[in-house]
């Protein structure tokens, strides 16, 4: 399998998956000399990620390539723009908080990639904040980033 600009959706997953392996393999290692328990969390998270990743290369290597299957890039503008999405999506969370460029990533970024149920993105967008806020937030006591929504977090707590 030669490395191409564009290559075929198998090589991308069978990349993608490997580069999710070695970042699991690498979060295992580096959480390992933490102590008690504090380390558990990300590495029970990164064994999920080596798992899944794993999955999908013996998934891949599984099934054989076909012909007409499509490229990773068939869609540039769509991927320069997704790109451009969980860019801005870094940069936002730095100047408004977690929540609202949550909700957008979440409804923008699969209406970049051509999914076009807005209604189905946004619930499951606003389901998915509202567990994470509930779960860590108000039952964990965990603290969120800096948000322009703070006021209402503190109603939840």
């Amino acid at each position: 399998m030669a490395l191409n600009t564009n290559p075929s959706g198998k090589q991308a997953d069978l990349g993608f998956a490997a580069i999710l392996l070695v970042v699991a393999v690498w979060v295992i290692a580096r959480t390992s000399d933490y102590p008690g328990a504090s380390g558990t969390y990300p590495r029970v998270l990164a064994i999920l990620l080596a798992i899944g990743a794993a999955l999908v290369i013996v998934r891949r290597l599984r099934t054989a390539e076909q012909a007409d299957e499509p490229r990773l890039f068939l869609h540039a503008g769509r991927f320069a723009l997704g790109l451009a999405a969980i860019i801005a999506y870094v940069a936002a969370i730095s100047l408004v908080g977690y929540l609202l460029p949550s909700l957008a990533i979440g409804v923008v970024l699969p209406w970049c990639l051509g999914y076009r149920k807005i209604s189905l993105s946004l619930s499951v967008t606003l389901g998915t904040i509202v567990f994470i806020v509930l779960v860590f937030y108000t039952i964990l006591g965990r603290p969120m980033p800096p948000d322009l929504l703070n006021p209402i977090l503190e109603m939840v707590r």
